[in-house]
Parts: C-alpha cells; sequence; structure tokens
C-alpha cells in the first residue's frame, strides 16, 4: 500500500447505520449498509487494487513467480486503479461506450437475441443459460470487440479467469486462468476495437490487451446472470409477466430494475484499506481487505438469492425496494441502487447491459407468449459474490 497516500476526511457512520464488521472465514472486513457503501466506494481510503493485495495474501511467492505473466496482465485491468490513473484509462472506454453508441447497438441486438432464441427453439431441452443468456451475452460482447471467437469459448475464458479470482491459492484456477489470458490475448491483437488503442511500447500494448480482456471479461458473466434472471422473474409471476406480454409501458423496464435489485449479478465489490481508520467504532488498519455489499445483505449463502424479484413491475407492488436512492450515475440516468457501483467506478457497460435484457424480454415474450417454467427450472452456481443461474429450463409453449 502506499503509505504517503493524503488522507481524506473520516467517513461518519450514518444514524442507525452497521458499522463494518470483521469476517473471520474470509479475514476481511463487510460493508452491509448501502449508506455507508456508497461512501466507501467513493472515498480515497479505500483503495481500488484488490487484485495485489489478494496476490500477496492468497498465493505463495513461488506461485507469484510461476503466474507473474497472469497476475502481471490483472494488474493493468484499469479497475485496479485510482484516480488520476483510473479516469485517463476509463476515458477512452467510456467514450467508446457513450449511450449514442449503445443506441446504434439495437438493430443488431435484436438480430442476436433473434438468432439466439432460434436455437433455444432447436435445443432439448430448453435451457435458457447456454443458448440464449450465454449466446446473447457473447454475441454482443463479440461485436463490440470484433474478436471472431464463439459465446461457448468467450465464456470458457471469462468462467476460467472468475475462478481464479475467487481462489487465487489453486493450483488448478491459476493454469486455467493463464491459459485463458494467453487465448484471449492471441484474439485481441486480431480485433478491431483495440487497434484503435496504443500499441507504440511493450506497455502499451500490455495495457490495451488487459483493457479489452478486462472489457470483454465485464460483459459476459454478469450479463448472462442478468439475461438469465430476466426470464426467471417473468415467467415465475403470471402478472408480471402479463405486463410484459402486453407490452405496458415501461413495464419491461422497471422488471429489469426489479430483477437488479433483487438478483443482482455481482453482490461484493472488494476495495483495500489505504491507511488505517476508525468507522463507528471498527478499527481498519491499512490494507485489510474489504468486500462491499452492492445488496444491502451483507454476505449471503451461496446458491439462489433469498430475495425474490416478483410483484408488479409497473406499480412496484411486491417488488423489492431499491437499496439506494438517489443521485444520477454515469449514465445520466437516476439510480436507484448500486449494483452498477458508484462513483469514479460506476460501470462503463451498464447500459448495454440493460438494452440486451429488455431486448430480450421484448422478443421473447412476442415469439413466445405462452412459455411457461418446466419443473425445476431454475439450476443456481454456488458463488459467493455472483448470483448465476447454470441452467433455466423452460417450456415454451409452441
Amino acid at each position: 500500500m502506499n503509505r504517503t497516500r493524503t488522507k481524506a476526511p473520516p467517513l461518519s457512520l450514518p444514524d442507525g447505520a452497521g458499522a463494518p464488521e470483521w469476517d473471520e472465514g474470509l479475514e476481511c472486513w463487510v460493508v452491509a449498509d448501502p449508506r455507508l457503501a456508497r461512501q466507501v466506494l467513493n472515498h480515497t481510503g479505500f483503495a481500488s487494487g484488490t487484485f495485489e493485495r489478494s496476490f500477496q495474501l492468497y498465493m505463495t511467492e513461488a506461485s507469484r513467480e510461476e503466474y507473474r505473466e497472469l497476475t502481471e496482465f490483472l494488474r493493468l485491468w484499469f479497475v485496479q486503479t485510482d484516480a488520476p490513473e483510473h479516469a485517463a484509462l476509463r476515458r477512452p472506454v467510456q467514450r467508446i461506450m457513450s449511450a449514442s453508441y449503445v443506441r446504434s447497438l439495437a438493430p443488431r441486438i435484436e438480430e442476436i437475441t433473434e438468432e439466439c432464441l432460434d436455437d433455444l427453439v432447436a435445443a432439448r431441452p430448453h435451457d435458457v443459460m447456454p443458448t440464449v443468456a450465454d449466446g446473447i451475452s457473447g454475441k454482443v460482447m463479440a461485436h463490440v470487440v470484433g474478436v471472431g471467437e464463439q459465446p461457448a469459448v468467450l465464456h470458457r475464458w471469462s468462467r476460467a479467469l472468475s475462478l481464479f479470482i475467487g481462489a487465487m491459492y489453486r493450483r488448478d484456477h491459476a493454469e486455467g486462468a493463464r491459459t485463458a489470458m494467453r487465448e484471449m490475448a492471441e484474439a485481441l491483437s486480431r480485433a478491431t476495437a483495440p487497434a484503435a488503442f496504443p500499441r507504440d511500447t511493450e506497455l502499451d500494448r500490455a495495457r490495451t490487451t488487459a483493457t479489452w480482456a478486462m472489457n470483454l471479461f465485464g460483459g459476459l458473466e454478469t450479463t448472462a446472470s442478468l439475461l438469465g434472471s430476466v426470464i426467471l422473474t417473468a415467467l415465475g409471476d403470471k402478472a408480471v409477466w402479463d405486463t410484459v406480454r402486453e407490452e405496458r409501458e415501461g413495464a419491461v423496464e422497471a422488471l429489469v430494475e426489479s430483477v437488479l435489485v433483487a438478483r443482482p449479478p455481482l453482490r461484493h465489490l472488494g476495495r483495500v484499506v489505504a491507511y488505517d481508520q476508525e468507522i463507528g467504532g471498527s478499527r481498519l488498519a491499512e490494507g485489510d481487505l474489504v468486500l462491499v455489499s452492492l445488496t444491502g445483505d451483507g454476505l449471503l449463502a451461496e446458491g439462489e438469492p433469498d430475495t425474490p424479484a416478483t410483484g408488479c413491475p409497473v406499480t412496484g407492488a411486491g417488488a423489492g425496494a431499491p437499496a439506494v436512492s438517489g443521485a444520477d450515475e454515469g449514465d445520466g440516468r437516476p439510480e436507484q441502487h448500486l449494483v452498477f457501483g458508484h462513483g469514479p467506478h460506476y460501470c462503463v457497460g451498464a447500459p448495454l447491459a440493460r438494452l440486451e435484457a429488455a431486448v430480450l424480454l421484448r422478443r421473447f415474450a412476442k415469439r413466445f407468449p405462452d412459455a411457461r417454467l418446466a419443473g425445476e427450472a431454475a439450476v443456481w452456481g454456488p458463488n459467493l459474490s455472483y448470483v448465476g443461474l447454470d441452467h433455466l429450463y423452460v417450456d415454451l409453449g409452441v
């Protein structure tokens, strides 16, 4: 950690909010209260370099040396940096992923969605996750980045990296992630979007590859999770499904937001304590890891999330309440939750994920108005931080 980092004014614990709590099993602090979480995510006393700290804590010195190529690759992801470096590295990506560009993708996303729904019809059984959720997210990101690999390959890379990030101490995960990293780098060397980024020096080339690998990674697993969850939620409640089928104004967008709150694809963001500080009686030491809850629920059990995303998406009746209400975020719209983060690190791909989910709901309802969930439809993948379905079986009613 940087011991010369300038200390910002200390955080003040909101009235009635819980202080950070130490989790003995994970050996980290947990910030569960959404009001405190919003402050932590936007405070210079909490750094973003969680990979670096995790390498130190969870990998042996010999393992760090053996997999140096992999750890250096992950260190260069700009989400692991803070101001001013983060702003400089993020700016060109944010320009590319502008609201106007995302809107221009709508016709292509509709085409991709129809292709994947055709695949769902042909599949036996009809499993939404590999054919539709993985298919749409993979094909959209391949289009955005300009790579030719199929969704199954892209998701294999993404899942290998996810496994390593979640358990860096495991050699098999490190091996899988290193293989994925090398294959990603080779694909990105031929891709169209990275070609416009700096490549003059070895560091430029390494950083450009890491940036676009991070963008590719970010648009795959969490988006696929969201796409599966919106179909599960819509088909799981007749009143909700009726609002979507009847194309009630605003119903689809409201349902997407409801799902983001109740079944967020990512439960936590990591931070590292930048210097010794005290919050509400809890003494946080420099270098401690912090898990910041994006749900307001703290650490949930593995498997299906506790809060069902049900209720009318038009009136909000019965739906999970937003974790935090408040300010405008990165895409200029009022944000009612922390699922896409907060402050300088607000997810640059949020508008794209929302658009993919909305297009899928509309096209699915139009093609399969009599669809319903199959028996034992949802198979959740066990993961502390990610909320994702491994399988979602449906009866298309056709």
